[in-house]
């Protein structure tokens, strides 16, 4: 809910504004065609603000979508990444430990040649 709210907020005054017109309030009959008036240009000051807002969030969503592309674009980069990079950890825990075998073999070597 608050995503849809942060995106109309600014534009409730507005809203709020075209759908409370001031009507004429005298129920004469000779007001009537005055009324009548009243409620199209209400019903056209709506319509506009409709259009202005429908517009608005169009842009809005288009951007979103645009911005979701670009993210899921940033994620297969980092996926990428990341594999690549467990890779190298795995050649490098493989190089460690071949090294470390071959210093306790060195060490075993060493210590039996200084026993003997």
């Amino acid at each position: 809910m608050a995503a849809w709210f942060t995106i109309v907020a600014p534009l409730l005054p507005e809203l709020i504004r075209a759908a409370r017109p001031m009507f004429t309030r005298s129920r004469e009959p000779t007001q009537i065609p005055q009324q009548i008036r009243e409620l199209q240009d209400a019903v056209d000051h709506n319509d506009q603000a409709i259009k202005t807002l429908a517009s608005e969030m169009e842009q809005t969503l288009a951007a979103l979508k645009q911005a979701s592309v670009d993210l899921e674009r940033t994620l297969a980069g980092l996926q990428r990444s990341q594999t690549e990079l467990e890779r190298r950890l795995r050649g490098s825990q493989i190089v460690s430990a071949v090294a470390a075998t071959a210093a306790l073999l060195a060490f075993a070597i060493a210590a039996y040649a200084l026993a003997r």
